[in-house]
């Protein structure tokens, strides 16, 4: 196992870094969310966004305003100032490169300048510069924004100003809606009317009744795909914006286009995208300014800023980097050469307390990759990483690569997505209580104390992105993304040596030991590590895997609870349920067995009580249950589906599965697959009803039927069937059947009516009672039995008058309420009442 957290630093004696800078509330307790990392331009604009992105003071406390998002902000505020700047700006970035942040950063400087400005908040300093840098005063600070995200709005929406107003789903008519209430929109309304773009000198008018605007168009070409008829009048009104735009004096544009073809939705969007961006091209090409928001060098303020705040304690800092830089000094060419630099020692400072080799192993090698996220994905990753290792009281001088806790789904998940092949096995191998680079720390005790193994294979894994022309990482980073001061190289050296040999999935390129560069790679003979994984499988995997297929095999009913850990895990408020018993709960392959046979005894604890309680709603449970024999063939099948699965798919997954070994492990998923289906209807068959023959009496006995799941392979419902087919369930009631227990259990003991929700509960309370489907059976036969003359019903009692107020007796009952309120009257009662009315 890893190391256990060192109190005092290392021998280093040096700070821990949760203690030198505390991480942000949130991401010390873990209480983020990871969708607060994907920033809503239209949330903040509708006032539904998180804190942190809706409110303007709170927003700029946790940005870091990147040189690109200040010449943005400082363009637009000087062009709203009538201080000059680009009229139109064009930003294409790829997924999470700061665009959608930077343009709430605008959104909130230009509608709440007031609100900022305002604010004596240190960390507003520079966002209250650029607002007086460009001379926006108090009159300035009203700036109408126009807000067009167009992942949101609809060509296609019958959205409209109020109840029968006019349309808003073409881009302009929601621009002049947002810029000038009715009488913007009034100012281009025949255009928004009939969907054709207006003219120049409309929107001249539009943009001079607005006064100091800004327009945002964010992904622009979304917008544009939808719409099915008349997509060159988006392209026109584009056109005609921007040179209105530019006419004005104190009106910005900014536009947003997505940088690669993989964000435009499939093939067919990147060949509309191709189209809308040629078009595009020729329209903005003339008068824009193209701007990139986030730069590599800048990547690492922006998410130190969002996870650790500004708190940092600058001693323990330094004295931290010091010791790291004079390490790499003494170790000559155990480290890089730039490690060695006086520069590497201020970027360490600057990254605090994160070590460079994170984030230049992320954002030189895995930002390659389309699809990762140079900024929203590393804000997730490390805010996992970050809150997993604060939480284990991590206690290393600095978050190294070789301390990020792969293991961690939510950490180690971040990767997977993102590469070509299976990696699954990797990710287990390289960071997994009980994997082979487990084993080697365990061997030996230097190893164990630092967790020299593990720490060597998270670092190679970072270092082990599917891009560029040369793999992996040489020893010496190796020893840079995990040694730290107080451990010395000579163990991590001996460790990396002894994994070369020892790991399935660990390469190198067999250079001398000084330029050899390591990397995983994985590849494996299937059947066998399908035998080993079987294997491996433990029980409570197994019973969890079955739990979830009962799940999915139910239905997920309202009217069953599959599975419940306990009797206070089903509920006691009269609807009536199926309790689906878990594996560890079977019924006996034959009568000699009873002591794994538990069904019996989970179900009459759970019939009887709900945790600490007694249970009020006995009459409501049904139960089903497997047969061991039945149980034990299908934890086999289950196993090998696992086993199969894990290396076709999910986190396990092995990578490079093509041609005949992928077509091998799809008929093996499927084969299995197919036994685990038909294992389970065929195991759970069998109901359990409980009955009690004496009402005085304190013992229960279960009724057991075989239901037809095995052939139907629905559980549930072949259940539901069988109960009531063994009259252990009614989906009926006759009027004379209720008279009949109405006398014996009401009527017997001198009461003269009883209201239909204590009539209600006593069915789902006494087992001697008949168990009803739902409350509208009892209704029905309420309706009848009033109809009838079986028994009255009146809307309540007048003791004073000694009478039944709204009495209905022989007449008929009307459905809904009626049916299932008021009370029921004793015949005779009700008769004796009709007749002194009558006379």
């Amino acid at each position: 196992p890893a190391a256990a957290p060192r109190r005092n630093g290392g021998r280093a004696g040096l700070k821990p870094w949760r203690e030198a800078a505390r991480p942000n509330s949130d991401v010390m307790e873990g209480t983020f969310r990871e969708a607060e990392f994907a920033a809503d331009l239209q949330q903040v604009y509708d006032g539904r966004a998180a804190s942190e992105y809706g409110n303007p003071v709170a927003f700029f406390e946790r940005t870091y305003v990147t040189p690109g998002m200040r010449t943005l902000l400082d363009n637009a505020l000087r062009r709203l100032a009538g201080g000059g700047g680009d009229p139109v700006i064009q930003a294409r970035t790829g997924f999470g490169g700061g665009k959608t942040h930077s343009l709430i950063a605008l959104y909130h400087l230009t509608a709440h300048t007031a609100a900022v400005t305002g604010s004596g908040d240190a960390a507003l300093a520079e966002a209250r510069a650029l607002a007086e840098e460009a001379g926006l005063g108090a009159a300035e600070a009203a700036a109408r924004v126009a807000v067009l995200d167009c992942t949101w709005l609809s060509p296609t929406s019958a959205a409209v100003t109020e109840p029968g107003g006019d349309p808003r789903n073409t881009l302009w008519g929601e621009m002049a809606w947002q810029l000038g209430g009715q009488e913007g929109y009034d100012l281009v309304g025949a255009a928004a009317r009939g969907g054709a773009a207006p003219g120049g000198a409309e929107l001249d008018a539009l943009l001079a009744h607005a006064g100091p605007c800004v327009i945002l168009i964010d992904e622009l070409v979304a917008y544009a795909r939808n719409v099915r008829e008349g997509r060159d009048s988006v392209y026109t009104f584009v056109d005609n914006l921007t040179r209105a735009v530019r006419r004005s004096e104190r009106a910005v544009l900014v536009v947003t286009l997505p940088e690669h073809a993989a964000e435009a939705g499939g093939e067919d969007g990147a060949e509309a995208l191709g189209h809308i961006e040629a078009v595009l091209d020729n329209i903005l090409g003339r008068i824009e300014a193209i701007w990139q928001p986030l730069e590599t060098s800048e990547a690492f303020e922006v998410v130190r800023r969002r996870l650790f705040g500004n708190g940092v304690d600058e001693d323990a800092r330094d004295r931290t980097c010091q010791a790291f830089a004079e390490m790499y000094r003494r170790g000559g060419r155990e480290y890089p050469p730039h490690a060695r630099e006086q520069r590497y020692l201020e970027r360490m400072k600057q990254c605090y307390p994160i070590h460079p080799e994170v984030f230049d192993r992320l954002y030189e090698g895995w930002s390659s990759i389309p699809r990762f996220q140079r900024t929203r994905g590393v804000l997730r990753l490390l805010a996992n990483c970050v809150s997993r290792l604060y939480s284990r009281g991590d206690a290393s001088p600095l978050i190294l690569p070789g301390h990020l806790p792969l293991a961690d789904p939510a950490v180690g998940g971040e990767f997977l997505p993102l590469l070509p092949g299976q990696w699954g096995p990797v990710l287990s191998e390289a960071d997994s209580d009980g994997s082979r680079a487990d084993a080697i720390d365990g061997e030996n005790q230097r190893f164990r104390e630092i967790g020299a193994a593990r720490r060597i294979a998270r670092a190679v894994f970072l270092g082990s992105a599917p891009s560029g022309a040369v793999r992996g990482i040489d020893a010496r980073s190796v020893r840079l993304a995990a040694v730290e001061p107080g451990h010395g190289a000579a163990a991590y050296n001996e460790a990396l040596a002894r994994m070369s040999g020892n790991l399935y999935y660990l390469y190198d390129d067999g250079q001398s030991p000084a330029a050899r560069r390591y990397w995983f790679h994985a590849e494996e003979n299937l059947n066998k590590v399908a035998a080993d994984r079987i294997g491996e499988i433990a029980e409570r995997e197994v019973a969890s895997a079955i739990e979830d297929e009962l799940r999915e095999a139910a239905g997920r009913r309202a009217d069953a609870a599959v599975c419940p850990a306990d009797s206070a895990a089903v509920p006691d408020d009269g609807a009536l349920r199926l309790v689906v018993l878990p594996p560890s709960a079977p019924l006996p392959s034959r009568a000699a067995e009873t002591d794994s046979a538990r069904a019996e005894a989970v179900a009459h604890d759970m019939l009887l009580q709900r945790g600490a309680a007694p249970r009020q709603h006995r009459n409501a449970l049904l139960f089903l249950a497997a047969r061991n024999d039945e149980l034990r063939a299908l934890r086999g099948s289950v196993r090998s589906w696992l086993a199969w699965r894990s290396i076709a798919s999910g986190p396990a997954r092995i990578e490079g599965l093509e041609g005949e070994r992928a077509a091998q492990a799809r008929a093996n998923v499927e084969r299995a697959r197919a036994a685990v289906e038909d294992g389970l209807v065929r195991a759970w068959r069998w109901t359990l009803a409980p009955y009690q023959t004496d009402p005085r009496s304190a013992e229960y006995g279960f009724a057991h039927h075989e239901t037809a799941a095995a052939a139907t392979g629905e559980i549930a419902s072949a259940a539901f069937e069988r109960l009531a087919r063994e009259e252990a369930l009614v989906d009926g009631m006759a009027p004379r059947a209720l008279a009949s227990l109405l006398g014996q259990h009401v009527w017997r003991d001198g009461a003269d009516h009883v209201a239909l929700p204590e009539l209600r509960a006593m069915f789902t309370r006494h087992v001697w009672f008949p168990r009803l489907r739902g409350p509208d059976v009892l209704a029905e036969c309420v309706r009848a039995g009033v109809e009838d003359g079986s028994f009255g019903w009146a809307e309540a009692y007048d003791p004073e008058a000694s009478r039944y107020l709204g009495l209905r007796f022989g007449q008929p009952l009307a459905a809904g309420p009626d049916a299932a309120s008021g009370l029921l009257v004793e015949p005779e009662m009700a008769q004796l009442q009709r007749e002194e009315e009558a006379a």
